[in-house]
């Protein structure tokens, strides 16, 4: 049994780093980067990944951005995705700022559009260190202006996925995410009928300040 990981926005996978880390090394996993991909749409990206894996079941790990990857995985695969854990995302467009993001001009995106203090706020819920903010950027950094902007269209354009899934799936939420509303979490909810919630304290990036936390939960999803 592979884990697969699939990153936030920023679809370096590296800020998957300390998270990784605390996973015990006999678990096979593989993290896919997004930007290594030819695929555009949420779907184009779940298909490009289906081809990768081949005969074998996964569990597949979403964070963020890549939810509605998760979901079309699902689809796609079927009963070889063993199991979904959601990191703080979402198959729903997430919350009213999702339109406003996908309306700012493309020479905008850029590492440093959003000022530490509120980058803080937004998406640590005030605990995130200047290390962590700075490997967030670094992240950002490599990766294209053309391909963020793509990416917040591809968010803001979600629908909301009808019908019901028999996939396992759990959620790790977030107690303060300022950027994934519950009407959100709710719509995981409906799609996913059994879906198990872990709430862990901290912000929307939850996987870079509380990593051992997540990984408990990883690691027992996949065991059980």
């Amino acid at each position: 049994m592979k884990i697969l990981f699939l990153p936030g926005m920023d679809g370096t996978g590296l800020l998957f780093n300390e998270l990784i880390q605390n996973i015990p090394k006999e678990i096979d996993l593989e993290v896919v980067c997004l930007n290594e991909m030819q695929a555009v749409s949420y779907r184009q990206q779940a298909e490009e990944i289906a081809g990768k894996i081949g005969s074998s079941n996964v569990v597949v790990v979403a964070e963020s951005y890549s939810g509605r990857i998760a979901y079309e995985l699902c689809n796609i695969l079927g009963g070889r995705v063993s199991k979904v854990v959601f990191i703080a995302s979402f198959v729903s467009r997430p919350g009213k700022l999702a339109r406003f993001a996908a309306s700012l001009p493309e020479s905008v995106i850029k590492p440093n559009l959003f000022p530490n203090w509120l980058m803080k706020m937004l998406c640590f819920n005030g605990l995130g260190k200047r290390a962590l903010m700075d490997q967030v950027r670094q992240a950002i950094a490599e990766v294209g202006p053309s391909t963020l902007k793509q990416r917040l269209l591809n968010i803001a354009e979600l629908d909301e996925p009808k019908g019901h899934l028999p996939t396992a799936a759990v959620y790790i939420r977030p107690t303060n995410d300022r950027l994934v509303s519950y009407d959100a979490v709710k719509v995981l909810g409906n799609i996913y009928p059994h879906l198990s919630i872990e709430s862990v304290e901290g912000g929307h990036f939850i996987a870079q300040t509380a990593p051992e936390s997540c990984a408990r939960v990883i690691v027992r999803a996949t065991t059980t």
